[in-house]
C-alpha cells in the first residue's frame, strides 16, 4: 500500500505539470487576446478620425455632400460601438486574466505542497523499508532463539530421561546394598587361638 501510495504521488505530480503547462498556455492566449484587442481599439480611434474627417468634408461639400455626410455618420457610430464593444472586451479579458493569476498562483501552492508531500512520502516509504528490514533481521533473530530453545528442550528432555534411569538404577543399587547387609549380617567372625597364643 505504501508504495501504491508513492505511485499515486508521483502520477499526481505528472499530472501537476501537465495543468502547470495548460496554465502557461491560457496565459499566453491571454496576453495575445489583449493584443488582438488593442489592434481592434486602434482601428476602432482610426475609423472614428476618419468618419468624422469624412463628415467635415461633407459639410464643406454642402448639398452635394448630404448624403456621404449620413454615410459618414453611420462609420462613426459603428466605430464607437467598435470601440465600447473593444472596450468592454478588454475589461472581461482582463478579470479573466486576474482569475487566471489567482488560479496559477494557486497552482503554484498547490504545487509546492504536492512536492513536500512526495518528499515526505519518500522518507515514509524508506523508513517503512527500514522497519520492514529491521523485522525481517528481528524474525530471523527469534527463529535463531526458538531453535536453540528447541535443542535445549531436546537435551533437557534427554538429560530428564538419562535422571530417571539413573535414579531407577540408584533404587536398584540401595535395594542390591541392602541386601548384601543382610547377607553379610548372617556371616559370625571368630578369632584364631593360635594367633592369641603367639601375641601373648
Amino acid at each position: 500500500m505504501s508504495d501504491q501510495a508513492g505511485s499515486q504521488v508521483n502520477m499526481s505530480q505528472e499530472k501537476m505539470a501537465e495543468l502547470k503547462n495548460a496554465m502557461a498556455d491560457i496565459l499566453n492566449g491571454h496576453k495575445e487576446i489583449g493584443q488582438i484587442i488593442e489592434t481592434i481599439e486602434n482601428i476602432a480611434f482610426q475609423t472614428n478620425i476618419l468618419a468624422l474627417n469624412a463628415a467635415v468634408e461633407a459639410a464643406r461639400a454642402g448639398s452635394a455632400g448630404k448624403g456621404f455626410a449620413v454615410v459618414a455618420d453611420e462609420v462613426r457610430n459603428l466605430a464607437s460601438k467598435s470601440d465600447q464593444a473593444s472596450k468592454q472586451t478588454k475589461e472581461i479579458i482582463e478579470r479573466s486574466a486576474q482569475n487566471v493569476a489567482k488560479g496559477n498562483e494557486l497552482m503554484e501552492a498547490v504545487d509546492e505542497a504536492l512536492s513536500k508531500t512526495s518528499e515526505i512520502s519518500g522518507e515514509v516509504l524508506g523508513l517503512i523499508n527500514t522497519m520492514v528490514g529491521n523485522i525481517v533481521t528481528e524474525a530471523n533473530a527469534v527463529s535463531q532463539v526458538t531453535s536453540g530453545t528447541d535443542q535445549i528442550s531436546s537435551v533437557v528432555q534427554t538429560n530428564s530421561a538419562t535422571a530417571e534411569e539413573s535414579a531407577a538404577a540408584s533404587e536398584e543399587l540401595s535395594s542390591q546394598a541392602q541386601l548384601l547387609k543382610e547377607l553379610v549380617g548372617r556371616f559370625t567372625l571368630r578369632q584364631d587361638d593360635s594367633s592369641e597364643e603367639e601375641i601373648a
